[in-house]
């Protein structure tokens, strides 16, 4: 048996640099990393799946991030937008 892990990433830049997130599945859980203004930390993200896809978009002065998980033959969207509360379950499923 291998593993299996599954990345996805986004960038973008403003006034402070260059920001990237990585999120990456060890077959069962998509965590988040973060580059910010020349370091790397551990981000907030962490929610179950096997398979990870991203994108992102700048709008009302910063970024809107969509993350979307599959485990199980279900695809869960992950949404972060610039001056919300943090992550929440989008409104996309499939399965």
């Amino acid at each position: 048996m291998t593993n299996t892990i599954d990345t996805a990433a986004v960038s973008w830049t403003d006034n402070n640099g260059v920001h990237l997130r990585v999120y990456e599945s060890d077959g069962y859980t998509v965590t988040e990393r973060c580059y910010d203004q020349g370091a790397w930390t551990t981000g907030g993200f962490s929610q179950q799946g096997g398979l990870v896809s991203a994108t992102t978009w700048q709008q009302n002065g910063g970024p809107s991030i969509r993350v979307y998980c599959t485990f199980e033959d279900n695809t869960t969207e992950w949404c972060w937008d610039t001056g919300g509360g943090g992550w929440y379950k989008g409104a996309y499923t499939q399965g």
